[in-house]
């Protein structure tokens, strides 16, 4: 495993990221550009299950899921060109896994608070979910934060 993870840090992304000039902070800035348009869409998403904005529709926020697959897809690719900056460190710190699957849980969260809501279900449990899926991102976000002190 540790030799897959040197290769990783030692591929010319890693290398680019971790000791080029511009390679960290460039990788730094995308993802935060991905993680605040992700955020956006579920932070609004559910701010409006839980009952803020009531007059607009909750399933029109769904117009907007595009916006943040694409917040997704910038937070993978540069999440992954930061993993390969420091791939043997990061692999076993527990704050990253647990960022991870905060990360997946709050995914699946938003997933299931929509479908609730399509299925018209309790509307405790759509805000039960709402509230378990705003607070599962916020702590991928202070648990990516809390990396760089792990």
């Amino acid at each position: 495993m540790m030799g897959l993870l040197t290769w990783i840090e030692e591929s010319g992304l890693g290398i680019y990221v971790r000791e080029d000039l511009w390679g960290f902070a460039i990788a730094l800035s995308l993802h935060a550009v991905g993680m605040a348009t992700v955020l956006g869409v579920v932070v609004v998403t559910n701010l409006r299950v839980l009952g803020y904005v009531s007059d607009v529709p909750v399933m029109s926020y769904s117009n907007l899921f595009p916006v943040a697959w694409l917040g997704f897809a910038i937070n993978l690719a540069s999440g992954i060109m930061l993993y390969a900056s420091h791939a043997t460190e990061y692999t076993y710190q527990v704050v990253f896994m647990l960022k991870l699957g905060l990360l997946a849980f709050g995914g699946i969260m938003m997933k299931v608070m929509m479908n609730f809501i399509r299925a018209n279900r309790d509307p405790f449990q759509v805000k039960l979910i709402a509230a378990i899926c705003l607070a599962s991102w916020v702590g991928a976000v202070i648990t990516g934060r809390l990396m760089a002190y792990a």
